[in-house]
């Protein structure tokens, strides 16, 4: 198996997992603007974080991290593909996206406080009047 078919498989694992994460938190909806101008990237977005999750850490920590794409290559190297690698890239697919959805609703509940803020301020200035 080639390097690059190894690349592609663990970048459609991360993607499984990064859908998985969209199932898990309800964000089956195409990307669109929430109320008060916060980006819900959906379950397209978690797909692709999802999946560069996957690709980025296979390629970091995984054995094919001191194969040589551009140069000469120090020794041959057989290249593999473990069900454990692609189990991994599902969990980091799931992790990954679970950061984008956690700091979208981050962005989301800050803004709520702020508007629940104004609201309570409004609501004083009319109470005393």
């Amino acid at each position: 198996m080639q390097i690059w078919t190894i690349a592609a498989v663990i970048t459609f694992c991360g993607g499984v997992g990064g859908f998985v994460n969209a199932l898990n938190a309800g964000d089956l909806h195409l990307p669109h603007r929430q109320p008060g101008n916060v980006y819900s990237p959906g379950w397209i977005g978690n797909v692709i974080i999802g999946a560069v999750a996957a690709l980025v850490l296979w390629g970091l920590y995984g054995p094919m991290a001191k194969v040589a794409v551009i140069g000469t290559p120090a020794a041959t190297v057989q290249v593999s593909l473990t069900f454990a690698d692609m189990a991994g890239s599902i969990i980091t697919g799931i992790g990954g996206a679970r950061i984008l959805s956690n700091e979208i609703e981050k962005k989301a509940m800050a803004r709520t406080k702020k508007n629940l803020a104004e609201f309570s301020e409004s609501g004083e200035k009319n109470y005393g009047q």
